[in-house]
């Protein structure tokens, strides 16, 4: 499993103004853009958390909560999904290009 510090550093040995594209399926391999980098940290999961229980509590017409009561019942729940801790980076695919040359082809092992 890559980390970011990892990725940046390999991304650290390329050329600064090379474009970024994905690869993608061995067996018949494309490539994509990238178009979004999209980052899933635990601040953004409690937040979604937060707002789809204050919409179950508007909707149920339930008795309404703080926001600090429903930011520590949004970490419970996470924490109890075992969702809580881990902070993922994705890159978000654009379009397709075409098949992938075979220079990367072969440099990827595929």
């Amino acid at each position: 499993m890559m980390k970011v510090k990892h990725l940046i550093e390999m991304l650290e040995e390329c050329p600064q103004d090379a474009v970024v594209r994905s690869a993608s399926q061995p067996s018949w391999p494309f490539e994509n853009t990238i178009v979004d980098v999209v980052s899933y940290d635990k601040d953004t999961k409690v937040e979604m958390e937060v707002e789809c229980i204050r919409q179950s509590i508007e909707d149920d017409g339930a008795e309404k909560m703080s926001y600090p009561e429903m930011r520590a019942l949004a970490e419970s729940n996470l924490e109890f999904e075992g969702e809580l801790d881990e902070e993922v980076v994705y890159l978000q695919e654009g379009s397709q290009i075409g098949y992938l040359p075979d220079g990367p082809k072969e440099a990827m092992g595929w």
